[in-house]
């Protein structure tokens, strides 16, 4: 492992310890502290993802245009004041409905421009290697959300501005590894309009039979998984369960339990030569095992049932990933990756309002099979109309 790789997992690790942090911590702010309605619920996720609507197209520009090492340490050191300010306003008993969302927007809108330059940054490190990498950093991603999660769980007993405090010393040490990054120098390329430049990752990303139906695949998972997993499980360990923080934590560790799984198992195969049919097969088996939540289940059956979606869910998202890793052109890699993260991030929002609704009108196990159908329309699509079956690996 090259000094540049091991600085990058560090970095990326130290900085989605706090992304597992809050993806405890805001559901269950909302859920449970504030007992927040299901439809307010999936609107606060909602709101949380819009940012990455809105800006991730920008965020791909930007990542292109600078040097992704030095915009990564800005917007990580600028990302340490939300959590201080959220715990301060704790502590004068201030924190409301709106305050949460006001937070949510602020992160989501930090994340927009991490998030690209991250991914193309994973690039000048991964050489020919792009897929191995790609999974190496998605197990090392998964494997530390889950130590954000402990962390988070805490809450119930701790109170929350120890893990606030907690969330923004860790993004500090997450700077101090990113500046570790060996420098490397960037292709100069002439700079046009920004809007130019968006609509020209997206017409790349529209016309090439690879990216295409990634990005299509990557839309459907963030409206029916991802809503799922924002949503449907925080309120499902509420309602059914009578969980807290530590009940919803346990739920998004064995889901990440499981995709780290997988990943460890495409590690240790070293990729795999059918990205494309994999991600079909893995979409097909997840939507089935997602449908056994539509039944009323005992605890351990329930964390049974989520552990084995998650082994599906590192299928899609290293195969997904890789695909397009492979075949962006350096050039425009940070605008085409913005592209791919804007399918998924883009289907969230509609997902998360979508599914609060559900659960509210349909109730929590009948909704489950709105995400179920869904991705079974899209899944069966994807295999008969697009060329996805046939994507092979590029590179070794």
């Amino acid at each position: 492992m090259t000094q540049g790789l091991r600085w990058y997992l560090t970095s990326t690790a130290l900085f989605l310890i706090p992304g597992g942090i809050q993806i405890v911590l805001f559901p269950y702010l909302v859920a449970v502290h504030l007992h927040e309605s299901p439809t307010r619920v999936g609107l606060a996720q909602m709101a949380s993802q819009l940012p990455m609507l809105v800006l991730l197209l920008w965020g791909g520009v930007v990542g292109d245009r600078f040097d992704q090492r030095r915009l990564l340490i800005a917007l990580q050191f600028g990302m340490m004041a939300p959590p201080l300010v959220i715990a301060a306003l704790a502590s004068m008993d201030s924190l409301t409905y709106a305050v949460l969302i006001g937070w949510a927007l602020v992160g989501g809108t930090f994340g927009a421009f991490a998030q690209p330059a991250r991914d193309a940054l994973l690039n000048r490190i991964a050489g020919d290697q792009v897929q191995r990498v790609v999974i190496l950093s998605i197990g090392v991603q998964y494997g530390v959300q889950i130590v954000g999660f402990a962390i988070g769980s805490m809450a119930s007993l701790t109170g929350i501005i120890p893990i606030l405090i907690t969330q923004s010393l860790v993004l500090l040490l997450a700077t101090f590894a990113t500046r570790r990054i060996p420098v490397a120098a960037k292709p100069s390329a002439p700079r046009r309009a920004a809007i130019a430049e968006i609509a020209e990752g997206v017409r790349l990303a529209w016309r090439s039979s690879t990216i295409r139906p990634a990005v299509m695949q990557a839309f459907s998972v963030g409206i029916f998984f991802a809503g799922t997993y924002v949503v449907v499980l925080p309120l499902m360990v509420r309602d059914v369960y009578g969980g807290t923080s530590r009940g919803i934590a346990a739920a998004f560790a064995a889901n990440m339990l499981g995709t780290c799984t997988t990943v460890f198992w495409l590690m240790r195969r070293g990729g795999l030569e059918r990205p494309g049919r994999a991600l079909l097969i893995g979409s097909a088996v997840s939507l089935s095992v997602l449908s056994v939540l539509t039944q009323e289940l005992p605890i351990w059956a329930f964390y049974t049932v989520v552990y084995l979606w998650g082994l599906c869910g590192g299928i899609s998202m290293t195969m997904s990933r890789s695909i397009v890793q492979e075949a962006a052109p350096a050039d425009a890699r940070a605008r085409l990756l913005s592209v791919y993260s804007l399918g998924f991030m883009g289907g969230m929002p509609v997902g998360s309002a979508l599914l609060g609704w559900c659960v509210e009108h349909l109730g929590v196990h009948q909704a489950v099979w709105v995400p179920v159908t869904g991705m079974l329309l899209v899944t069966t699509s994807l295999a008969l109309f697009t060329d996805l079956a046939q994507v092979r690996r590029q590179g070794q």
